[in-house]
């Protein structure tokens, strides 16, 4: 077997290779053409230049504007949901909406800060504090010499699985690639500044854009094996997105997932007020938080399958239940998300701990915030001895909450499920069995 690189640029690029959500080009599709090729989904990446504007009309962004972004994602940041389908049937095989908000989990647990310092700034400029990301990557001149490369790898489920993806018409057929953007608003904050209507006008923008990928070239005697079999499943971890709010003291979390072998299920939170906003950062990952900037102290927790606790069958009592006063989240909420987030992706390092995990206050929402920004979430694993996963087809899950929320604080879930998926592929056609 002997591979081949490809570099594939977008099916609707602009005339001046230009892509901007707020010009009109929210999508960016990429297509590997139906060939008896294999894709090996690890080696995809997405590359190109960032820039930042004060509006259509600039060339830039001002060295002394308060516009940044989220320091942990980079340019993550605008990607709101990766798609990845059949060319041949245009069959959906996995998408994976709030992927930003997935990622604002996922990178900080699986990277440390020194990554943020090094490779990670290299590849998706990502660096590990507010004013670092904001004076290297926002605010600098936008001459050609001067913007930012990027090349980025897309985690997801199917990418991720390492096993090789057919591309040939009796397989998958080709697959496309879409990114959907995120608004200039969600990634884009200035932190409090009064005067953030000036910014309103910002936006992002990418150039010379492509896709670059490694093709498997099957040795005669296996190509002959597969054109003799036109039949074959491809297992693959999944990843589902699914989005609620809560107002009350009586946080509950209910959805009908569909899913026959879940994994696990991690939530990060942000209070709905910041989505969309300039004024804050829309993609950070915070503690529950009254409109008056106080900690909505989660007093206790557990989960449910069906209406009954599971997998844990008692709940997470944190020491704010007995003393307000503690601002350390309790260290059983914080392993079991990590442990949800360990189900998807092994873990050797992070930059999750003591100082960004913990409660906060308004004074620390933004750059004030040390390590990347807050990097809180709630979670649970499922199975951990047959890697089989749980059967939630016909049955519900469910978050239960007690905390010191108040009426007028809406919070935002998002909630992320892993699970196992079998993409089946014959004559029929292609079929994602979950």
């Amino acid at each position: 077997m002997s591979q081949m690189n490809v570099d594939i640029v977008p099916s609707n690029v602009t005339s001046n290779g230009k892509i901007s959500f707020k010009d009109g080009n929210p999508v960016i599709q990429f297509i590997i053409g139906e060939q008896e090729r294999m894709l090996l989904g690890q080696s995809v990446r997405f590359c190109g230049k960032f820039r930042t504007l004060l509006s259509s009309a600039s060339s830039s962004t001002s060295a002394t504007s308060n516009l940044a972004m989220t320091e942990k994602l980079g340019v993550y940041s605008t990607i709101d949901t990766l798609t990845i389908k059949s060319q041949r049937t245009g069959q959906t095989i996995e998408s994976i909406r709030h992927y930003n908000r997935f990622l604002s989990s996922y990178l900080p647990a699986i990277n440390s800060q020194d990554d943020n310092i090094s490779h990670l700034y290299d590849q998706a400029l990502i660096l590990p504090n507010y004013e670092a990301q904001q004076q290297t990557v926002v605010n600098i001149p936008s001459s050609s010499s001067t913007q930012n490369h990027f090349c980025v790898s897309l985690p997801c489920g199917l990418l991720n699985g390492g096993e090789p993806l057919r591309l040939d018409a009796q397989a998958v057929g080709g697959v496309l690639i879409e990114l959907h953007l995120s608004p200039d608003s969600q990634v884009f904050h200035t932190q409090g500044d009064t005067d953030s209507a000036s910014y309103a006008e910002s936006l992002y923008e990418f150039s010379d854009v492509s896709l670059v990928a490694e093709l498997a070239e099957p040795a005669p005697e296996m190509l002959e094996q597969m054109r003799a079999n036109p039949t074959g499943t491809y297992e693959y971890n999944s990843l589902s997105s699914y989005y609620q709010t809560i107002n009350s003291a009586n946080g509950i979390i209910n959805f009908q997932l569909g899913l026959s072998r879940v994994l696990g299920v991690f939530a990060n939170i942000v209070p709905a007020s910041h989505i969309n906003n300039l004024l804050f950062d829309g993609l950070s990952t915070l503690y529950p938080t009254n409109s008056n900037g106080s900690s909505a102290d989660i007093k206790e927790l557990f989960f449910t399958r069906n209406g009954a606790k599971f997998p844990l069958d008692f709940n997470i009592n944190t020491p704010q239940k007995d003393n307000s006063r503690i601002k350390t989240v309790d260290s059983q909420i914080i392993y079991n998300y990590m442990d949800a987030i360990t189900k998807f992706a092994n873990i050797t390092r992070t930059s999750l701990g003591p100082v960004n995990s913990r409660l906060q206050d308004s004074a620390r929402f933004g750059k004030d915030f040390a390590d990347g920004g807050a990097g809180f979430g709630i979670g649970v694993a499922f199975d951990s001895i047959s890697d089989q996963g749980v059967d939630f087809k016909n049955v519900n899950f469910g978050i239960n909450m007690s905390l010191d929320l108040t009426s007028d604080s809406p919070q935002s879930f998002f909630v992320f499920v892993h699970s196992k998926n079998t993409l089946v592929f014959g004559p029929q056609g292609l079929q994602v069995v979950a």
